[in-house]
């Protein structure tokens, strides 16, 4: 049974599409699946800051989902990650934060965007990289503006993964043209419902 009723593209336009969410992709270059050609795993969403910083953000969408990545043989740290993030629906966050993390889960989602923060006193051993929490919720879960899906914020702020790593020029062009053949398979799948449709 899905926690959420969002679909991944929904749960990704949360994240990166509007002004106040947390990696709007106006502020940032943002790769959705980037694969094993660039880290040593596929991230669900690579997000590379104004500083060239590296983040990852995994979105899970049942608790089964999110039970399953502690179960795989790698695990989301890579020597070019600055930063790494579970995006987890609303309706199973504070399982996850207890998975996590020891301390309070503070969260109020009647409001938009502004999560409360919770108060992480330290970390279980289900997190070695210390990794942060972004929680979502529906139209239907949370206060919304206007035409908005849903809502997101960062509930737990990561810790940084070792050294800060800069991608140079050239890893920005390879994401770059990564995105950019995402864009264009996407518009050819559009392409292709359009004339099904005719």
């Amino acid at each position: 049974m899905k926690a959420t009723s969002l679909t991944i593209e929904q749960i990704e336009t949360i994240i990166t599409g509007y002004p106040d969410s947390p990696y709007y992709i106006r502020r940032n270059l943002v790769v959705p699946n980037c694969d094993w050609g660039f880290l040593n795993h596929e991230a669900d969403l690579l997000v590379m800051t104004q500083t060239n910083h590296l983040i990852e953000i995994e979105i899970k969408r049942t608790w089964a989902d999110f039970m399953a990545d502690f179960k795989k043989k790698h695990t989301h740290y890579d020597p070019k990650l600055s930063y790494f993030y579970y995006a987890v629906p609303l309706s199973i966050a504070q399982r996850a934060f207890n998975w996590l993390y020891t301390g309070t889960f503070l969260c109020n989602p009647t409001r938009p965007i502004k999560y409360e923060q919770s108060k992480v006193t330290g970390y279980t051993e289900n997190n070695p990289h210390k990794c942060g929490l972004i929680i979502y919720a529906s139209q239907d879960e949370a206060y919304t503006i206007g035409e908005r899906i849903g809502s997101c914020g960062i509930n737990v702020m990561a810790h940084k993964l070792g050294d800060y790593y800069k991608a140079t020029q050239d890893e920005e062009k390879r994401l770059l043209r990564l995105l950019g053949l995402r864009v264009w398979n996407l518009k050819k799948k559009i392409a292709k419902l359009q004339n099904q449709l005719k």
